[in-house]
């Protein structure tokens, strides 16, 4: 398969938070401007989570997902409360509650008359509900069913799919010296909410990305997750000289050989930038390279982590 750097794109990566209205439905449900304009309006009020404190937007989604409860019983009966059932199940994945996503997402799909971009949008959401509560097996019929209609979409999820990235199990563990010849044991970071970050110099849409993962760092990195970098350079001194300039401080380490080095060969690395959000149990818990979902899915182990009061172990 060709490697490439570019992001992994397709038509409905970021649905979640994009309200199409240029939709055709069938005329078995009716259409609501007022229930569209709410809608609207919600979606809005998303644009400032990547910005928010973890707690603020914990909140935010708890009050979200009240507020589209409320106009999904109101219009019950039209697309708009359809579409507010497509987003109660954006909102159960984001937190974790993978079970009522499911259900969420098997309501709009029984719902005759839904148009191919809608089914596609929420096909895709419904398998990373089905990889987060570990059922492959659904995952991968629901992901055939995708490849009927957007097969990029469905090749999407071909590295969750493998043995070592798969969402919801351990991630593959490994000891390596970083740039300045420290050891960086994976296994040594358990206990702590953890981001691996793949990425590379040669690669333009990381150095495009490079500020807002670092305001992602001064964000996160204050509520105690820890941040890892693997870089694909092929040139050790292009990386350090890098790693000058923009003064990062989390461990760097030097993979090589861009996508055939030990660590992007362990975790199945295929684009860049990647990143991996792994739980206190090293659980991997996020592949993408969307700020905002790997945001709120920080957000959702810290709290998860804060009621159960789990110790850290380093």
């Amino acid at each position: 398969m060709k490697k490439n750097c570019l992001f992994v794109v397709t038509i409905i990566s970021a649905l979640f938070f994009s309200f199409v209205s240029q939709v055709s439905f069938a005329k078995e449900l009716a259409h609501n401007q007022e229930a569209a304009k709410q809608l609207e309006l919600l979606r809005k009020n998303l644009s400032g989570l990547t910005e928010m404190k973890l707690k603020d937007a914990e909140n935010f989604y708890k009050d979200f997902l009240k507020d589209l409860k409320k106009l999904e019983k109101k219009y019950e009966g039209t697309w708009e409360g359809l579409e507010a059932t497509f987003f109660i199940g954006n909102v159960y994945n984001m937190t974790r509650k993978f079970d009522e996503a499911v259900k969420c997402f098997d309501t709009v799909l029984s719902q005759e008359g839904v148009d191919k971009n809608f089914k596609a949008r929420t096909l895709y959401f419904k398998i990373q509900a089905l990889l987060g509560k570990g059922d492959v097996v659904n995952a991968k019929k629901t992901i055939a069913a995708l490849k009927e209609i957007e097969p990029q979409a469905a090749a999407s999820f071909r590295g969750d799919l493998s043995n070592t990235t798969q969402m919801g199990v351990e991630a593959p563990m490994f000891s390596v010296k970083d740039v300045n010849g420290k050891t960086v044991n994976l296994a040594d970071y358990k206990g702590e909410v953890v981001l691996l970050f793949f990425w590379a110099t040669w690669a333009e849409p990381c150095i495009q990305e490079f500020p807002k993962i670092m305001r992602m760092y001064t964000n996160l990195g204050s509520q105690g997750v820890k941040f890892i970098g693997i870089s694909l350079d092929n040139d050790l001194e292009n990386l350090i000289s890098f790693m000058q300039q923009e003064r990062f401080d989390w461990p760097q380490i030097f993979d090589g050989e861009q996508f055939k080095g030990e660590l992007a060969q362990l975790y199945n690395v295929q684009n860049l930038p990647l990143i991996y959000v792994l739980d206190r149990k090293s659980k991997v818990r996020y592949i993408g390279n969307e700020i905002r979902g790997i945001t709120m899915t920080v957000a959702a182990i810290l709290s998860e982590t804060e009621s159960e009061d789990i110790p850290s172990f380093r």
